[in-house]
């Protein structure tokens, strides 16, 4: 892993540089929890799919993703691996697990309950925040702004529990608002933020992505493991890995590697647009798992709308993150990114409503629209360059974040 030499001073001068650090083990452990969550909540979808358990779900995972998200802007700012700190995360690990299984628990499932379990979660992030909240400034201005906001999040949860049940998910999409709000709109108030340390933040982005693709590896051995292994299996496996190769090749031959613009939302906004791209991962998963182990009623119609939605999904997201890439042909990679999520979907309607293609077919369709998109990627990318912060072309996309030379971006 390369890092920078030094945090460049983008407005805040000398005494806000800092080295650029390579991840600690300490997030690397705390990302440990969401690899269960991930497949307890993947199972659950998969075991009961239907739309209601597929938004609850998707719900769910971006309630816990945001926890991760907030975690990981806090430990970009200011990397602490002290005592405290240690007892903070693992204490949040601890409530993310027992509220996913809170969740999945069919006999005695309520929403208050993982309400309050999600409500302690969010404590104990904005307690991390006020931990550094009497820093200098940016960083103690920055940390006790997000610290108020995550605490008045924690309010509106703590009063969706108290109120009747049948409005009380109005509180808790005002709590997802608030969670999900970039902090970075506090500069425009005149309240300065910290800068970001780009490398650190792709680093813990790319390892989430990791995590979640190798989800679907897991998922689809733990299917094909409830029984015998079949030549339709063996293909559908081909297809799995063709699709999430392709994927790889789209992310971290691009993303890591294109940096992330200047801009007061764009180091948040970059992040925040991983969500779709990795809760896509996991709903992609499900669907390919629908075509292990078919029974003689064969592949059900609604594995097609699964792929779909979840195929389209990673693009879209991809698109959203590439927006906020330093990029010179960032349109372009737009353009072929989009086309490809279109593409996806009308191949799926077409499955749905025309009955012309069959779900064996269509996963066929995606596996070779993953290659034909890597393969055009790769083109492109060998004609884009990275720009660095003032505008001008710094390099080809395959020299970025050379370990000399690494550009920093800020929130």
């Amino acid at each position: 892993m390369s890092t920078a030499d030094h945090q460049p001073d983008h407005g805040f001068g000398h005494e806000h540089e800092h080295p650029a650090q390579v991840v600690p083990f300490l997030e690397l452990f705390y990302d440990l929890v969401f690899v269960a969550s991930t497949m307890v909540l993947s199972n659950e979808f998969s075991h009961h799919v239907s739309w209601g358990t597929a938004g609850t779900c998707a719900l769910m995972f971006a309630l816990l993703w945001l926890l991760w998200f907030h975690t990981t802007v806090l430990m970009n700012v200011e990397r602490r691996d002290d005592l405290g700190q240690r007892g903070l995360v693992f204490a949040q690990m601890f409530m993310i697990f027992v509220t996913t299984l809170a969740f999945i628990d069919n006999s005695s499932t309520d929403v208050d309950l993982v309400g309050i379990g999600y409500l302690v979660a969010v404590l104990i992030v904005a307690y991390g925040h006020h931990r550094i909240s009497d820093l200098p400034d940016p960083v103690g201005s920055w940390a006790r702004g997000r610290r108020n906001r995550l605490a008045l999040a924690g309010a509106v949860v703590f009063a969706g529990i108290l109120i009747p049940d049948g409005i009380d998910w109005l509180m808790y999409a005002t709590a997802i608002v608030l969670l999900v709000t970039p902090t970075s709109f506090a500069s425009w108030s005149g309240r300065p933020v910290p800068p970001v340390d780009e490398h650190h933040l792709a680093e813990r982005a790319a390892l989430l992505t990791l995590i979640v693709m190798g989800e679907a590896f897991v998922k689809s051995a733990l299917v094909i493991s409830s029984g015998s292994i079949t030549g339709w299996d063996m293909i559908t496996l081909v297809v799995l890995f063709v699709i999430l190769f392709g994927l790889f090749a789209s992310y971290f031959d691009d993303i890591p590697k294109a940096g992330i613009r200047s801009g007061d939302l764009s180091g948040e906004a970059w992040l925040l647009a991983h969500l779709l791209v990795q809760l896509s991962i996991v709903a992609l998963a499900v669907g390919v798992s629908k075509f292990l182990q078919v029974d003689e009623g064969g592949v059900p119609a609604k594995a097609i709308v699964i792929l779909m939605v979840a195929y389209s999904g990673i693009f879209i997201g991809l698109a959203l993150i590439g927006a906020f890439s330093r990029h010179s042909r960032h349109v372009e990679m737009l353009i072929l990114r989009l086309g490809t999520a279109v593409v996806a979907v009308v191949g799926g309607f077409v499955a749905i409503l025309l009955d012309r293609v069959t779900p064996g077919e269509y996963l066929l369709l995606l596996a070779a629209l993953s290659s034909v998109h890597s393969l055009l990627a790769f083109r492109l990318r060998g004609l884009t360059k990275v720009l660095a912060m003032n505008g001008d072309a710094q390099g080809s996309i395959e020299d970025a974040l050379h370990p000399t030379q690494s550009p920093e971006a800020f929130s």
